[in-house]
């Protein structure tokens, strides 16, 4: 059993601090956690009690305790004797040599100091047998009420506090083995090889000047333009030589409009209205006018299917090509019918299992899946004024996100609890070569990486709950069924 502090340091959160910082002798809750003697891991050595706190439970809704603890005096009055029998012979007081100054004397200069101590000692050791003892999970650091209370008691009084805090998500398993999931199977066609491998072209293909051509989608026009607002040039209207493509809606529709159809050497003008939720404000419902001059038309050359393009793409023939795109092909689907057939059986799981969630657990999942859902729509640049009215959406999904998170991962852990699942020296080591060959990086140096005690546990996690998904799995009756291409892309999605 790890210290008080060893303990919780894990925790998702520490609780402020209750008792006011200007009173010098008032006991804090970094003071219990500070004071809790330091146990290696595997040590056993619990605080030793004359007599032992008295812990009146009450368990609330959402994973809630409150526990009044009330220590009886007579451990206040053995760990001060402890300490005062040890200051006396280390204090160093004027007057008096080390080791000979009077009882009295050290009881009056330190007796609110080891009083503070003492009371720190017994909160924080009283906490860690209700802990152990009723084999709670905290989530975080519990509040501590009646810190302030422990100055003003009387002599031979017990110490009563109240630690509120909340433990770690409840669940009740649903049948987990020998549930029934459909798979979905996709047989790769032709089309899809043929489609592969036009992509594959399209990527080797360059941009060709044509000669007298007129541009149409898909093509590249380079453009130099300069825009104005009520005849004055405004910062970022002006460009020169700006390779465009027709199609990509990168640009103002009307660019598209005018732009289709022209030739090189071609003059063209248009009207632009920014809107009203444009990134830059100074430019929010204004109405410019461009001017164009089309310096060239360049069309995609897409190299032929043959021999030579085969051998370019890294592939001995067009037979060859042909054969391994199908291959990458057929492997995607299979991963993706794996991953869907998971994401189901998980859900089947947790649909069946009932659960008892932290109330500020759900609260900080919640924020983290709505932060990052802002930043990808920032990422595709969703303006601000956008994002702010999708707000109410964005943080309804972020709350569901959370809770789905939340039920799954309570889930995996239960179940690896209970089929004594453990990850083993192997498994860390299958971890680190699949990041090796996944990132490239020397496998030395993930190892090392992943084997550092603050990522160790994070790695084990989930090597243990993805060996948790496989007992479902591997116990689960699954029946195929053929669906189309676009099925089975909606599906993936969906998980």
């Amino acid at each position: 059993m790890c210290g008080f502090k060893s303990r919780l340091a894990h925790q998702k959160k520490v609780i402020r601090a209750m008792a006011d910082e200007d009173t010098k002798n008032a006991v804090t809750e970094d003071d219990v956690a500070a004071s809790a003697p330091e146990i290696a891991e595997g040590e056993e050595k619990p605080f030793e009690f004359v007599e032992a706190p008295s812990f009146d439970i009450e368990e609330k809704p959402d994973c809630a305790y409150e526990v009044k603890a009330s220590i009886p005096a007579c451990n206040t009055q053995k760990q001060a004797e402890e300490i005062f029998t040890e200051l006396s012979h280390e204090a160093e007081v004027p007057g008096f040599r080390k080791g000979r100054v009077p009882r009295k004397l050290i009881e009056a200069k330190f007796g609110k100091m080891v009083k503070g101590e003492v009371d720190s000692k017994l909160v924080s050791a009283a906490y860690e047998k209700l802990v152990k003892d009723k084999d709670l999970h905290p989530l975080a650091m519990p509040e501590i009420d009646g810190l302030k209370e422990l100055e003003e008691r009387k002599e031979g009084d017990p110490l009563v506090v109240t630690f509120k805090f909340e433990v770690m998500p409840k669940v009740e398993l649903g049948t987990y083995r020998g549930i029934s999931i459909e798979r979905p199977v996709y047989a790769v066609q032709d089309k899809d090889v043929d489609e592969t491998i036009e992509r594959l072209r399209s990527r080797y293909s360059v941009f060709e000047t044509i000669d007298g051509g007129v541009a149409a989608e898909g093509d590249q026009v380079v453009i130099s333009f300069e825009g104005t607002i009520d005849g004055e040039p405004f910062a970022g209207g002006l460009a020169n030589d700006y390779p465009y493509i027709l199609g990509s809606k990168r640009f103002f529709p009307e660019f598209e409009t005018v732009l289709t159809g022209s030739k090189a050497g071609s003059e063209l003008t248009c009207d632009v209205s920014f809107p009203d939720d444009a990134p830059r404000p100074d430019l929010r419902g204004k109405a410019a006018q461009f001017k164009i001059h089309v310096k060239e038309v360049k069309r995609r050359n897409v190299p032929a299917l043959d021999e030579a393009f085969a051998k370019q793409a890294g592939y001995e023939s067009v037979a060859d090509l042909r054969e391994k795109v199908a291959a990458d092909l057929r492997s995607h689907m299979d991963e993706d019918s794996k991953r869907i057939v998971e994401s189901r059986a998980l859900d089947t799981v947790v649909e069946a299992s009932s659960f008892e969630i932290p109330k500020s657990l759900i609260e900080n999942m919640t924020e983290d899946h709505f932060q990052e859902g802002v930043r990808r729509l920032q990422e595709l640049r969703v303006p601000a004024a956008e994002i702010e009215t999708q707000r109410e959406a964005i943080q309804a999904k972020a709350r569901e996100d959370a809770l789905a998170s939340i039920k799954r991962t309570v889930c995996l852990n239960e179940i690896a609890e209970a089929e004594g699942i453990e990850a083993e020296d192997i498994d860390f080591e299958q971890e680190a070569e699949t990041i090796s060959q996944s990132t490239g990086i020397e496998i030395d140096a993930v190892t090392n990486y992943i084997a550092q005690e603050d990522r160790r546990s994070s790695y084990m996690g989930r090597i243990v709950r993805r060996k948790a998904l496989a007992v479902i799995v591997d116990n689960a009756k699954i029946v195929d069924k053929e669906v189309s291409h676009e099925e089975m892309h909606e599906e993936g999605h969906e998980h």
